[in-house]
């Protein structure tokens, strides 16, 4: 792997670069013994990137997709109606269908990539400005997604409750519990509590 134009802080050592070299893999065996090897190699680090099984990170993607999602989408088919509401569900459905296989394919290719901005990086020719764009637009999809979880549970609460405390406070509320569950680096203790979240 050509690492002279990636950004400076994913310069990997040069001893490094051997054993994660993969530019096209011919077969199954071959990924999973590349991506075995990078798993390896990052547990020699004292930062673990790669320790989210899949059945984790499916876990965590029903809580935050699905779940959240479910809650949406009753209000979507009052807008929409039955008809074009169940027409949007199956496009986007497809759309992110092919996105998923598309990527998984991309990144079997690559198992360096460890984030979406890597994968930025490297479908647009190792562009630091596709680079810097997608962490750009991460920042921004989290930023937008963590407002959201934050009136949703403020509403959540209002509707439970019945209180008359102002939604602003059961946001600061939302928002404080947000920001202790979040405090861990790592994301496995979030996809046990995915499990409860569409309870």
């Amino acid at each position: 792997m050509d690492t002279s134009n990636y950004p400076d802080a994913k310069q990997l050592p040069d001893e490094k670069k051997t054993s994660i070299a993969v530019d096209a893999l011919d077969s199954d065996d071959e990924t999973t013994g590349t991506i075995t090897a990078l798993v390896a190699e990052d547990h020699q680090h004292d930062i673990k990137l790669r320790t989210m099984s899949w059945q984790k990170a499916a876990w965590l993607l029903a809580g935050d997709q699905v779940c959240l999602a479910i809650m949406a989408q009753t209000w979507s088919l009052s807008v929409l109606g039955w008809v074009p509401g169940i027409i949007t569900m199956l496009v986007a459905g497809a759309l992110f269908w092919i996105t998923s296989i598309t990527m998984h394919k991309f990144i079997m290719k690559h198992p360096q990539i460890m984030d979406i901005c890597d994968f930025g990086y490297y479908a647009f020719g190792k562009s630091r400005v596709a680079y810097h764009f997608t962490a750009f637009m991460l920042l921004a999809n989290n930023i937008i997604l963590i407002g959201f979880h934050v009136l949703t549970g403020a509403k959540i609460l209002n509707t439970l409750s019945d209180h008359s405390t102002c939604t602003v406070v059961f946001s600061v509320i939302v928002m404080i519990m947000g920001i202790i569950m979040s405090l861990p680096r790592t994301l496995r203790h979030v996809s046990f509590m995915s499990m409860f979240s569409g309870e």
